[in-house]
C-alpha cells in the first residue's frame, strides 16, 4: 500500500501472486507442489531436545543460597562482582 504525505492510502497492495511463492512441478500432466526443507532444520530440533533434557538451573544451589540469605550467612563479594563487570564490559567493547 502506498501512502501519500497526507496519510491517505493511494492504492491497495495485493502482494505477490500465489504462484510466485511455490515451486510447481508437472508430473504426468498433473501439477504438484514441491517443498524443500533446509537440512539444518533437523539440527535445530536436536539442539532444542538436548537443551530441554537438562534443567536450566541447579535447584539445590538455589535452595542453598535461599537458606544462607534467610539465616544471614550469605555474603556478597563486591570485589568479585566488580571484576566480572569490568571483564564483561571489556569483552563488549572488544578490548
Amino acid at each position: 500500500m502506498k501512502i501519500d504525505n497526507a496519510g491517505k492510502a493511494l492504492a491497495n497492495y495485493s502482494g505477490p501472486a500465489k504462484t510466485a511463492l511455490r515451486d510447481h512441478v508437472k508430473t504426468d500432466g498433473a501439477e504438484q507442489e514441491s517443498v524443500a526443507i533446509n537440512p539444518l532444520a533437523s539440527k535445530i530440533g536436536a539442539v532444542e531436545r538436548s537443551l530441554g533434557a537438562e534443567p536450566s538451573f541447579d535447584a539445590a544451589k538455589v535452595d542453598a543460597i535461599k537458606q544462607a540469605i534467610a539465616s544471614g550467612e550469605f555474603r556478597v563479594d563486591a570485589g568479585a562482582i566488580a571484576d566480572k563487570l569490568i571483564t564483561s564490559a571489556r569483552e563488549l567493547l572488544g578490548r
